[in-house]
């Protein structure tokens, strides 16, 4: 009945269901993740950035 609170269209999970469902999960975020960078290629936010709007830059037809 819709008005009942008892009423459920699916049961609920089994503990085992549960922990295959995370396991999907973990499993498709580790196949689809991007490779990890080496420690030289990692660039600081703040460079990133400096070097993004050409901080530090010498040219005179900068807009700034």
């Amino acid at each position: 009945m819709p008005g009942d609170s008892s009423y459920s269209l699916f049961p609920d999970p089994s503990s085992e269901d549960a922990a295959a469902t995370i396991a999907a999960i973990e499993r498709f975020l580790a196949e689809t993740a991007p490779p990890p960078l080496d420690a030289a290629e990692v660039v600081n936010g703040w460079l990133r950035s400096a070097l993004r709007e050409g901080v530090g830059s010498s040219d005179d037809t900068a807009i700034w």
